[in-house]
């Protein structure tokens, strides 16, 4: 059998779910979970799994905190993931200066002033490098001072390298109930 894209996309995410569950319970898979789930997809889910996603993987880093849904996830036992957490090449995270300030007074790099400071937040990271001594470098772990958590909030520009739907659009897309012939979940 032949799948296209649009066989894939007009799976209710439910189904596809509840067939991740049945993989876990198989014990093939130790945990599952999901990606760029905003707080209002969650919400619409979770009453209705068995097994609550492990992680939510999104993009996190000091210009786009997204605070409301981390502290969400964690209230449900879901670990926040963050890809893209320095930025990327079109944010400069690793430029800003308080993240150089908070660089120079831990002596560290501002790449691993970034990522503890996610860390301190109770984020699991995945930082991109294909330079090992740059991999290297991103284990090494600071710990970020209460008043430099607090202050890292005043970084937060809701600045996003990737641009997702509005909730009520992609609640419909996930969903499927903008369309009549899917069963809404």
């Amino acid at each position: 059998m032949t799948f296209t894209a649009s066989d894939i996309e007009d799976v209710p995410i439910m189904d596809t779910w509840r067939a991740m569950e049945a993989l876990a319970d198989t014990g093939k898979v130790r945990a599952i979970g999901v990606s760029n789930f905003n707080q209002a997809i969650l919400e619409k889910m979770i009453p209705q799994c068995r097994i609550v996603p492990a992680v939510n993987q999104i993009e996190l880093h000091p210009f786009n905190q997204q605070t409301k849904l981390v502290n969400f996830c964690k209230q449900h036992s879901i670990t926040p993931t963050a890809y893209c957490p320095l930025g990327g090449s079109d944010l400069s995270v690793i430029e800003d200066p308080f993240f150089k300030r908070m660089a120079e007074a831990h002596m560290c790099t501002p790449s691993q002033a970034v990522l503890s400071w996610n860390l301190a937040r109770g984020v699991v990271v995945i930082p991109k490098s294909t330079n090992p001594q740059r991999l290297k470098q991103n284990l090494h772990r600071i710990t970020p001072t209460n008043d430099e958590m607090r202050l890292s909030a005043k970084c937060d520009k809701q600045e996003r390298r990737c641009h997702p739907l509005p909730d009520v659009k992609e609640l419909e897309w996930v969903f499927h109930e903008d369309k009549a012939t899917c069963p809404l979940i």
